[in-house]
């Protein structure tokens, strides 16, 4: 949790009912101000140059509705410009990592609104794609659909051995935005890609390791532990140890790539 002194200069509300208390309030109100702000759909702390981020929808699943995205985006936004964070962490409380966009609400939603909800997320993901620091997505349980896009959108994935991954869109009949396929495809080239969004198959941890998805696996109960260690590792190879920054070149190019898979190749294999 963070502390008061780093929160808003105002107050805010937010739609699950969750409030931010300005600075004058959390001085005066102290436990009202913590009980409040646990219910934070987003959680966010910083520790020794590191910012851990976690969805706090435990109830869910972790599953990713606008309020969340609101909530991830105006944090991001808080900490864009603080040169003390080295790096960033994203993980989901309870043991799981994120099951995918909030389906309930899709289903409310008319087409303004669904369009509404694509570039709320592509906004917010594209804030943490292009923060100036490493990132790290700590995967637990399940990466599924959104809750993917959200993986892919960090330098590095680390996912516990019981986890599953996948593009579940297919199965429902969605389409996912270009954006997404772009992250996927530069991850895992166009074979996998493919198949993961044609088919909406769930790979376990191996898999993901073998094409690409994710850079280590890691024991359910160790996995912090292996972060902290790449962490560790990026540190002490960053030049006087006081920053570790994104360097300039294609390795960190987020621009999405061109050609020769498009949306609507996609569109054409998709049910529904």
């Amino acid at each position: 949790m963070r502390k008061w002194q780093e929160a808003n200069s105002r107050g805010r509300w937010f739609q699950d009912g969750s409030f931010i208390w300005t600075r004058t309030n959390v001085a005066h109100y102290p436990y009202i101000y913590r009980e409040v702000r646990d219910m934070a759909l987003v959680l966010f702390e910083k520790k020794d140059g590191t910012l851990k981020v976690s969805l706090n929808r435990v109830s869910a699943l972790n599953a990713i509705n606008s309020a969340v995205l609101q909530e991830l985006e105006q944090g991001l936004k808080e900490y864009e410009k603080d040169e003390t964070v080295r790096s960033i962490i994203v993980f989901g409380q309870g043991g799981c990592f994120a099951s995918g966009a909030d389906i309930k609400e899709l289903a409310s939603l008319d087409e303004e609104g669904i369009r509404r909800f694509h570039q709320l997320r592509e906004r917010t993901f594209a804030l943490l794609e292009n923060f100036s620091c490493p990132t790290i997505a700590v995967i637990e349980k399940y990466a599924l659909g959104t809750g993917l896009e959200l993986a892919l959108c960090c330098d590095f994935r680390i996912t516990s051995t019981d986890a599953k991954l996948g593009v579940t869109s297919a199965k429902l009949g969605l389409v996912e935005s270009y954006e997404y396929f772009a992250r996927l495809l530069r991850a895992v080239g166009p074979s996998w890609a493919k198949k993961m969004v044609f088919t909406g198959i769930q790979v376990d941890a191996v898999t993901a390791w073998k094409i690409g998805l994710v850079e280590e696996t890691s024991p359910p109960d160790k996995i912090f532990e292996c972060v902290d260690s790449r962490l560790s590792r990026m540190f002490r190879s960053t030049r006087s140890g006081s920053k570790s920054r994104r360097g300039s070149g294609g390795l960190t190019s987020r621009r999405p790539l061109t050609a020769t898979w498009t949306v609507a190749t996609c569109t054409t294999a998709l049910p529904g």
